[in-house]
């Protein structure tokens, strides 16, 4: 518990500053996502339908917003009535889980290096990315969605079948895309074949009748700016701009928005690629499967019309990466100083 609690602090202490400002600043006019959910912690579901199913975060959002409103009846009456507390509590419930996701990438990187300045540095790229503040601060649902990705790549690496079990089954429910996954799920997790198959199976199920039963409670009306679409219909409408994303990402620009991912760390990766002994020792050190765990991250990234945002989804394969990468140069400057040199 001790140990679980200085590395949650340490993380929620890496990124609740520039959450906070983001949470303070930023102009929600820019983002239809934001407005979806902030829409929903209000029930009213008649969202974009790529939103309008990821119920978990809004719901949660709302039922803390209730004490935050007594709150600002008191000290800002001015905001009470307004979006404030809603968004208050959008950035406390993302902040403490995407604290409790880097909490979860150190448990990953602890497993790949004991070398415990590595791992800091690592957890510390992974944490100060930009799209770390964009997930904490603001009303979205990324933060439980970078949850459920890092508890499969450790249920995976570590072969706890009930945590693999739970996350599959539950995956979705935090964002549709988790099914994107599956290659990762069928190829590489633990159980036999037929039980990830059968996993997957029931987590679509799950899926489908969590849509099936939002649209019989909270039925949706299209309007000039909403239309009803079905999973599929998203999923098809999202692979149609897949040509699209790609040249953009080719773009001057794109690369830009690229190299937000890890920002400065990136070259801690090029330089890893670039140096013999650190390429060994990440393809000795880190599992085939995460080639097709990236294979899945690209495909996020190329039917996703925010491509920088869904590679950071990546992040915990990033982190690895880098903690390697410093591990190697940190020892190999022992072995200067102990040679003399």
């Amino acid at each position: 518990m001790k140990t679980f609690l200085i590395t949650y602090l340490f993380c929620l202490a890496i990124l609740i500053g520039p959450a906070y400002n983001m949470y303070v600043h930023y102009d929600f006019s820019h983002s239809i996502d934001t407005e979806s959910y902030l829409t929903m912690s209000n029930g009213d579901y008649n969202v974009n339908p790529v939103h309008r199913y990821r119920f978990i975060i809004p719901c949660t959002a709302k039922f803390i917003a209730w004490p935050l409103q007594v709150v600002y009846t008191k000290l800002w009456p001015h905001r009470a009535e307004s979006l404030w507390p809603l968004q208050l509590a959008y950035f406390i419930v993302n902040t403490l889980l995407t604290a409790l996701y880097g909490w979860l990438v150190y448990k990953i990187i602890r497993l790949y290096s004991n070398q415990l300045t590595a791992v800091v540095i690592a957890l510390t790229a992974v944490l100060t990315s930009r799209w770390v503040a964009y997930i904490a601060g603001l009303p979205l649902t990324d933060s439980l969605y970078l949850i459920a990705i890092a508890a499969l790549l450790y249920s995976i690496k570590t072969k706890n079948t009930i945590l693999f079990a739970v996350v599959v089954l539950s995956g979705g429910l935090a964002k549709e895309s988790f099914l994107l996954f599956a290659p990762l799920i069928l190829l590489a997790g633990p159980g036999t074949w037929y039980l990830r198959a059968g996993l997957l199976i029931a987590s679509l199920a799950i899926l489908f009748t969590e849509h099936a039963l939002i649209d019989i409670w909270l039925p949706m009306t299209e309007t000039a700016t909403v239309t009803k679409e079905t999973l599929i219909d998203i999923f098809i409408r999202h692979v149609n701009q897949t040509a699209e994303t790609l040249e953009t990402l080719l773009s001057v620009r794109g690369l830009g928005e690229i190299f937000t991912v890890l920002g400065i760390f990136t070259f801690v990766i090029i330089y890893g690629t670039l140096n013999k002994s650190i390429r060994s020792n990440w393809k000795t050190s880190i599992e085939k499967y995460y080639w097709i765990f990236f294979a899945c991250i690209l495909i996020h990234a190329l039917i996703s019309g925010d491509a920088a945002r869904m590679l950071y989804f990546g992040s915990t394969l990033y982190g690895i990466l880098i903690a390697l990468a410093t591990q190697d140069i940190i020892l190999n400057i022992q072995l200067k100083k102990s040679d003399g040199i």
